[in-house]
């Protein structure tokens, strides 16, 4: 059995010849009560683990870290609501405990019984969420570069950290961020002098830009055009920078959320670690004290040259430690998902029928 343990991205592309390219993975989606979720999917057979991304990316941020994965396990790569190509909320809720009911229903969906669980950004409210209300299906869980609502995000931004944090606040009002990040107000006055044209198109791939390269620790190495592209164009469709935006929005409600979750059912006792980038959430003593709280079982480390883009600056790196942390996977009963390959889970428009994040009536019989 593989092991990967490589200390240089530069080796890279000599080890992803001999893996199950992200692209070929297999497509499914099913729709739940607001939302449709689409996710990709490695071949079965093997322990699940699950892949949940932040903002502004979707699953394909996972094309590197997920196939070197997927040597050991049949990794499951969900689009968050609102994002890649899941549907919006037709009730407009990115809220984490909503975005950890959908990872419930794929789980619960798939049939599958027990499940590690690795989560970056946004991802990890969502994660922690289902791991919560979920504790008996997550065998083992990692939570990368985002402490939690209630418990070390920044939802109040002093002058010192402004130049640090002050996307947070911005983003946190959809409708201003929208505003400005599409410049709606120029594309509905076309008579405008010409030198505005450019800003007509709206200006999420420069947002993106300067996202990627504020929160990385060397971009021009590792954030390339395509990937702005990839992601600018994502953002662009018709009400995905809002719901972007909903989940900055909803750090408030989450982090009412999770203080009262953990008073009411404690800490989460399975192995969870928590990871920062050296050049993002670091020091270590700053990932224990936003973790201690939360995990009675915990682990921290910090991820060396790398910033807070963990899927394109060090994905290698983080692939390894991720396998050293989970291991072969053995406590975890192996999936089977072949019967996806004959199964209708939609019954047109994104389907009518709904299935809920406790009962799977379209799963094998």
């Amino acid at each position: 059995m593989l092991f990967i343990s490589i200390k240089s991205i530069a080796l890279l592309p000599a080890v992803a010849f001999a893996l199950q390219p992200f692209n070929t993975w297999e497509h499914e989606r099913i729709q739940l009560i607001d939302v449709s979720i689409h996710f990709r999917y490695s071949a079965s057979g093997k322990p699940p683990l699950l892949l949940v991304h932040g903002f502004p990316e979707h699953s394909r941020c996972w094309e590197i870290i997920g196939p070197i994965l997927a040597e050991h396990y049949t990794v499951i790569a969900p689009d968050n609501r609102g994002t890649g190509d899941s549907s919006l909320s037709n009730t407009d809720n990115y809220t984490a405990p909503a975005g950890g009911e959908d990872l419930r229903a794929i789980i619960n969906f798939l049939n599958i019984t027990k499940v590690n669980v690795l989560a970056h950004d946004k991802g990890v409210g969502l994660a922690t969420s289902f791991a919560i209300e979920n504790a008996e299906l997550v065998s083992r869980i990692i939570l990368i570069e985002y402490p939690l609502p209630g418990f070390g995000y920044p939802t109040t931004v002093y002058s010192p950290s402004i130049y640090r944090d002050w996307q947070l606040a911005f983003f946190a009002v959809p409708d201003a961020a929208q505003f400005f990040i599409q410049g709606k107000f120029l594309r509905e006055n076309p008579s405008l002098p010409s030198q505005y044209a450019n800003l007509r198109a709206g200006r999420e791939k420069q947002m993106l830009a300067w996202y990627f390269y504020h929160g990385s620790y060397a971009a021009g190495d590792v954030i390339s055009n395509d990937l702005i592209e990839t992601y600018s164009r994502s953002i662009s469709k018709p009400g995905f920078l809002r719901a972007g935006m909903q989940y900055f929005a909803a750090a408030f409600s989450d982090a009412e959320y999770f203080t009262r979750r953990i008073n009411e059912s404690g800490k989460l006792q399975m192995p969870l670690l928590a990871l920062g980038g050296e050049a993002s959430f670091a020091p270590k003593s700053a990932i224990d004290a936003a973790f201690s709280p939360v995990a009675a079982n915990l682990t921290t480390d910090i991820i060396i040259k790398c910033g807070h883009w963990i899927d394109v600056e060090a994905p290698v790196r983080v692939a390894n430690r991720a396998l050293q942390f989970f291991g072969n996977g053995t406590e975890i009963p192996k999936v089977d998902l072949s019967w996806l390959d004959y199964t209708v889970t939609l019954d047109g428009n994104f389907g009518s029928g709904k299935i809920t994040a406790g009962t799977n009536d379209t799963g094998p019989a």
